[in-house]
């Protein structure tokens, strides 16, 4: 859907902007801005409108299961297969290692030292590598057997001649618990976060502190 994809995409834009913020160059940090990532946010929202709007059209109800008919199968597979499986995980794995490697080479050149291991700036560089990873290895769980399933479907429609009633429950069980665990992938940054990165619970703890007090002084 739009609003799965957009969370896909705000992922991406995340990974993206988290490499700009930690460059040394400082004209790559001034595209780091709120503004323009306001402007992204927009456009994202418009880009999977208008490239989502094939799936109401070309989607039909076949059995009651709302499914695609003919070279629309194949269409929607290379458009899952691209779109949530290999562009958001290349793109997460890159930028990731990207600002890994930027952090490293900010800390190498602050603290020059080799015996620096419980520092900060250290404690900030395996926050991030397990926010990085944590991050690659959940969008792998949650969003990776989606595209698996709709590259099966395709094969299986050229490679299977007359599918069984059988296969077919199959095959749509198994979609059904791939697309339930695709959900999980929207709200699993938060969880994700929380787990592995001290500094984000500790930041999350302190922002729920600040509103309940202020609702409380309110509230006497």
């Amino acid at each position: 859907g739009i609003l799965g994809q957009l969370a896909k995409t705000l992922l991406v834009l995340a990974s993206i902007d988290r490499f700009l913020v930690t460059n040394r160059h400082v004209l790559v940090r001034r595209y780091s801005t709120p503004k323009r990532a306001k402007y992204l946010v927009f456009f994202g929202f418009i880009f999977w409108l208008l490239l989502s709007i094939h799936l109401p059209i070309m989607t039909t109800i076949v059995n009651g299961q709302c499914t695609g008919v003919g070279i629309y199968v194949t269409i929607r597979a290379i458009y899952v297969i691209i779109f949530v499986g290999l562009f958001p995980i290349i793109t997460l794995s890159i930028f990731g290692f990207l600002t890994y490697r930027n952090m490293k080479q900010l800390h190498n050149r602050i603290r020059p030292t080799a015996n620096n291991a419980d520092t900060p700036m250290h404690r900030r560089d395996r926050d991030l590598l397990k926010l990085v990873i944590s991050e690659t290895v959940v969008y792998l769980i949650t969003a990776g057997p989606y595209p698996l399933m709709f590259l099966e479907t395709m094969i299986s429609l050229y490679a299977v001649q007359n599918k069984s009633i059988q296969y077919s429950q199959i095959e749509v069980f198994m979609l059904n618990i791939v697309s339930f665990i695709l959900f999980i992938n929207s709200a699993a940054p938060f969880y994700t976060y929380i787990i592995a990165s001290k500094s984000f619970r500790r930041d999350f703890t302190r922002i729920i502190i600040n509103g309940y007090r202020k609702i409380t002084r309110r509230l006497v």
